[in-house]
């Protein structure tokens, strides 16, 4: 796949999206602690996306009615693959340290997309993508590791397992979700992707919620560090998706592998888990993947622009010549 000439946009998009996603496991933790459940988090993180993709649904007058059932199936799809996703991951940030739990999502991502990617769009990924993503696998593995060997013995086992197999699951419906979405976005616009995705987790979470919770009522700091859980989570899916539209799917994941720098950062300074030297060996790889992505696609698009501007001159030539 050859990347277009707004590729450079798109690699920047991801890079923000795994920034700002990155502070979500620790300010979520931090609020549930206090009172909330996954319900509630999912619920107010969404609305506030679904309110941004309808203003500017109804500002550009989008036509957001489905033009063929297979159309429709598929948007519905994405709204439960975002609803099983989302649940299971904001239940793992219980279960485990957030950022662990954001780790291993994270560690499963590429094989899953990968994997899904080949099958379903047949989208095959440059060998620097592949091996970008092993770098960021391998980085997350060892800040997995250091999870485990540091902070693990004072969780309990049940929970523990049932964190990384949440966690598990959830990269699994998101790399679902991902997919079908860079699908979609081939015949439909992203408007409408986002507004049926949003939409239905939007009521489903808004139900389990209102079944669930007893607790809405939530002190000054507690309600400030909810406000940046939410506005943080937003900006991520915003550009997520913007990045989606003009990046190759594997490359999106391995770029937002970022998300590990923010989200162990924003954990030692809010709970307390400072970073050891695996953590800071894994971040290295993580780095060492993002980036080795970012350049290959700023080349592939400097040198597609190039070859643009040589056969242009070539024609030019011809043109003159007879």
């Amino acid at each position: 796949m050859r990347p277009g000439p707004c590729d450079q946009w798109g690699v920047a998009a991801c890079l923000a999206s795994g920034l700002f996603i990155g502070f979500v496991p620790a300010t979520s933790r931090y609020v549930q602690d206090r009172g909330y459940t996954p319900y509630q988090m999912f619920l107010f993180n969404d609305s506030l996306i679904l309110l941004a993709v309808l203003f500017v649904g109804v500002f550009n007058k989008t036509n957001l009615w489905p033009t063929s059932l297979k159309q429709a199936f598929w948007l519905i799809c994405q709204g439960i693959c975002r609803y099983v996703s989302i649940t299971c991951q904001f239940i793992s940030y219980r279960k485990i340290p957030p950022a662990n739990a954001e780790t291993i999502w994270s560690a499963c991502m590429p094989v899953f997309v990968f994997t899904l990617s080949c099958v379903f769009l047949h989208e095959i990924p440059t060998c620097v993508t592949n091996l970008g993503s092993l770098w960021c696998t391998a980085g997350v593995v060892l800040l997995g590791y250091s999870d485990f060997v540091n902070r693990w013995p004072s969780t309990d086992a049940a929970d523990a397992g049932i964190g990384v197999a949440l966690a598990v699951t959830a990269a699994l419906t998101y790399a679902m979700l991902s997919v079908n979405a860079k699908s979609l976005l081939g015949y439909t616009s992203r408007t409408m992707v986002m507004t049926y995705t949003y939409g239905i987790t939007t009521v489903t979470a808004g139900i389990t919620a209102g079944l669930t919770s007893t607790v809405w009522r939530l002190e000054p700091e507690t309600a400030g560090v909810l406000a940046v859980s939410c506005i943080s989570y937003a900006l991520g899916v915003l550009f997520f998706y913007l990045g989606l539209k003009l990046v190759e799917v594997n490359a999106v994941t391995a770029l937002v592998q970022l998300n590990a720098f923010s989200a162990y950062g924003l954990q030692w300074a809010m709970l307390g888990f400072a970073p050891t030297v695996l953590d800071g060996l894994g971040l290295a790889c993580v780095l060492v993947g993002t980036s080795s992505v970012a350049m290959w696609e700023a080349l592939a698009r400097w040198k597609d622009e190039r070859h643009v501007v040589f056969m242009k001159r070539l024609n030019f030539f011809k043109s003159t010549v007879k």
